[in-house]
């Protein structure tokens, strides 16, 4: 554990280091909201009665890239390193699309993304709970001028760094409630009472250990906040140059500025100046003269024979004005080469050419930007990491999550529930993409039309095809008729469902009529069966009744067949 002056020692020195940083960084900010004129200039031209010009083209190619990282797309997959990890791999995937999806979470990622293309991208990744007992996920983007880290680290992530400090200006009854014990008051009014507060990380023996403290005293400390004895930042830095300091896109782009700034000032004092010589006995009162020549509307008498001879002269900045204008525009289109931009990517293109020359010049005009591009999915990979290490810890009892799916719409998923969807500690690989998305709305509709005149031979996936276009195109009229669509399908859908209830009721009315059918038909099947039985035993009664009488009376039998004999005998002469 530290003591109060060591923990002063480190914080100065790491200060120390750093206001080379901050400086560029604060000087960023101050071009970015339009503050790029130096005091000194500026007097100049408030002196001559000009108003000041500035052409923030830092500000609008910072926003373009910001414009483009915004729209990128993101694809997050986790997958286990072994086989029994794969279903939690599963449950981590669902819950860092609940993470990512929160609107807190793109805001955070928009204030990251500005301040590292200034120099330095700061997030702090916290676990929480609610009031509920529920963990989730909290992501904040730091101020850089109120963050300082180790003076040693080298990496672009400050993987190697061994502390960090931040600077906390909070209230005063919300800093006595947080660390239980009463802080000292920066201010002494009797309402919004401040107090400064710094938290360092320092990297101890079992992991980094958190130190709250003020000039005045230690107010807290913690020897192992978080399980694996991490500390909850994620820093990434645009660039470091031979001294350690670090630096953004600013450091390339101000001495262009400087100069187009310069130069629409200068072209603006040169349009509405010009210089005169004069030839002494060519004016009546050189006072007089320099005054009345000065004005817009100006009449001025001077001594005869002075313009026919010559004797006044008078040269303007036409051509001074067109050179700088030159190297004004040389200067701007250098502005672009540096950021990685070019018209076509700033959308300030005015030539005419096809679609597919644009769409190719557009994603040339990106390739600069892939710098950029890897620092922040480099610390986007950082986050998710940490946010996987964070759920694997501390996401150990049964919680509900809501989700919202593309294909399936909202859905909800539970955790540690039971053995197949329990959270447990494991080894996995993180799978990060982005892709900046650079089509516009006609280019994405040629595409598609492209596509499906290839399957036009099939009508079903040529309607699927369709919708998925729509879902596509971003725009109001393919909203209407995407919902339009939907509209007709579910109506279709409910007629065909009551047409199928309709003919279900049929089939259910011919099969009774069928059952009945066989039912009479069995019946008379038994009813002739019986009367066959009932003839039957009547003839077999008959027969023992015959039989019954020969064994009685054979004789009778030979007289019946003789007289039949001769009847037959006389039928047949």
């Amino acid at each position: 554990m530290l003591s109060l002056n060591e923990l002063k020692e480190l914080y100065d020195f790491d200060l120390r280091a750093s206001q080379r940083s901050f400086y560029e960084f604060h000087q960023s900010l101050k071009y970015y909201h339009g503050d790029q004129i130096d005091p000194v200039n500026l007097q100049t031209i408030l002196e001559r009665r000009q108003s000041p010009v500035i052409e923030n083209i830092f500000k609008l190619i910072i926003n373009k890239i910001i414009g483009y990282k915004a729209q990128s797309i993101a694809e997050i997959k986790v997958s286990g390193r072994q086989e029994s990890d794969h279903n939690t791999a599963i449950l981590i995937n669902d819950i860092l699309k609940v993470f990512s999806e929160d609107i807190n979470y793109n805001k955070e990622i928009i204030k990251r993304d500005r301040n590292l293309i200034f120099g330095l991208g700061l997030c702090e990744l916290w676990c929480e709970k609610d009031n509920e007992g529920d963990f989730f996920l909290s992501l904040k983007s730091l101020d850089p001028l109120s963050f300082l880290m180790d003076a040693y680290s080298e990496d672009l992530n400050a993987l190697d760094a061994r502390r960090f400090h931040k600077k906390l200006n909070m209230g005063f009854e919300e800093a006595k409630r947080l660390l239980k014990t009463t802080p000292y008051i920066k201010n002494q009014r009797n309402f919004d009472q401040r107090c400064i507060l710094i938290e360092s990380w320092i990297k101890e023996e079992q992991g980094f250990a958190r130190y709250i403290w003020q000039e005045e005293a230690l107010l807290s400390y913690e020897k192992k906040p978080f399980k694996n004895g991490m500390h909850p930042f994620i820093v990434s830095k645009f660039n470091i140059d031979e001294k350690g300091v670090w630096y953004g896109l600013f450091r390339d782009i101000k001495p262009l500025q400087d100069y187009i700034n310069y130069s629409e000032n200068k072209m603006m004092n040169m349009i509405g100046t010009l210089k005169a010589f004069f030839e002494e006995d060519a004016i009546l009162e050189a006072e007089e003269f320099i005054k009345q020549a000065s004005l817009d509307n100006a009449v001025v008498k001077v001594r005869s024979g002075a313009l026919r001879d010559n004797k006044l002269k008078f040269v303007e900045h036409h051509n001074d004005i067109a050179t700088i204008s030159a190297k004004a525009n040389e200067k701007r289109n250098l502005a672009k080469m540096i950021s990685g931009l070019n018209d076509e990517a700033l959308g300030i293109a005015n030539n005419r050419m096809s679609n597919d020359a644009i769409s190719q010049r557009r994603e040339a005009g990106l390739m600069g930007l892939q710098e950029y591009l890897n620092a922040c999915d480099a610390m986007d990979r950082l986050i998710f990491k940490k946010a996987i290490d964070y759920i694997s810890l501390y996401f150990t009892k049964k919680q509900v999550f809501q989700i919202s799916d593309e294909r399936v719409g909202q859905r909800y998923f539970s955790i540690n529930e039971n053995e197949n969807n329990r959270i447990k500690i494991g080894k996995f690989d993180l799978s990060y993409k982005s892709q900046i998305k650079t089509q516009s709305n006609e280019e994405k509709l040629a595409s598609w039309a492209e596509i499906i005149k290839s399957f036009s031979h099939d009508t079903n996936l040529m309607s699927q095809m369709m919708l998925l276009m729509l879902k596509d195109v971003q725009s109001a009229q393919a909203k209407d008729l995407l919902e339009l669509i939907t509209q007709k399908q579910n109506e279709a859908q409910n007629e065909s469902e009551s047409l199928e209830k309709e003919l279900n009721l049929e089939n259910m009315k011919l099969e009774l009529e069928k059952k009945k059918a066989e039912i009479l038909e069995l019946k008379a099947k038994t009813k002739k069966y019986s009367s066959q039985g009932d003839l039957a035993h009547g003839v077999a009664i008959n027969q023992s009744t015959q039989n019954a009488l020969l064994l009685e009376n054979p004789k009778s039998l030979e007289q019946k067949g003789n007289a039949s004999m001769q009847k037959a005998g006389q039928d047949l002469r």
